[in-house]
């Protein structure tokens, strides 16, 4: 199936002719916090058939978005990985999770859950609240570090700061039910 264009010149379309198809930016989200596997892929975007998610993944690769790679030689995996083009895209996606975070209520029964998804708007309530430096930020056992000044996801880098944040307190943080302030007074 050809893919749809706005055919319009302008940079907002072309940026959505390129990952406003459904699941690209989700895709972006998860391989934000590192190289990923098919298989991985699969098992945290819940609803994305195996076909979708291969069109995806062959989709943004085509556009420099996502780059699929050899990792840890001594042992090979393929993995999908975001290329530079890619990781400029973290932002934006990190902007879209708090633009989110207020329609948050507390998770349906029906709804998909895995605490890494909560770390990417929980490192832009930090970075509000004037926390500053790299936070090793963990929910309920999904840990990463973020450049709070760059908002860029690392990995190489010590920690200024370790937040431990339950998912109760990351819901309520996150719908604007609690400040970071509360929230401290919270995690003890």
């Amino acid at each position: 199936m050809p893919r749809r264009s706005y055919a319009q010149y302008d940079a907002v379309a072309r940026s959505l002719d390129v990952v406003g198809e459904r699941w690209s930016v989700l895709i972006v989200r998860e391989l934000a916090f590192g190289p990923r596997r098919y298989t991985d892929l699969h098992a945290d975007l819940p609803g994305i058939s195996t076909d979708v998610l291969a069109a995806r993944l062959k989709e943004l690769e085509a556009d420099g978005v996502v780059e699929r790679r050899t990792f840890a030689p001594s042992a090979p995996v393929r993995v999908y990985d975001l290329t530079d083009r890619g990781r400029e895209l973290i932002p934006v996606v990190i902007t879209l999770a708090a633009w989110g975070s207020p329609l948050l209520a507390e998770p349906q029964d029906t709804d998909a859950v895995r605490h890494h998804w909560y770390l990417l708007p929980l490192a832009t309530v930090l970075r509000d609240a004037g926390v500053e430096g790299v936070v090793e930020l963990t929910v309920e056992g999904s840990t990463c570090r973020f450049d709070l000044k760059s908002m860029r996801v690392v990995h190489d880098v010590a920690p200024d700061t370790a937040v431990t944040i339950a998912q109760k307190v990351a819901d309520e943080l996150l719908a604007g039910r609690l400040t970071w302030t509360e929230a401290q007074a919270r995690l003890g």
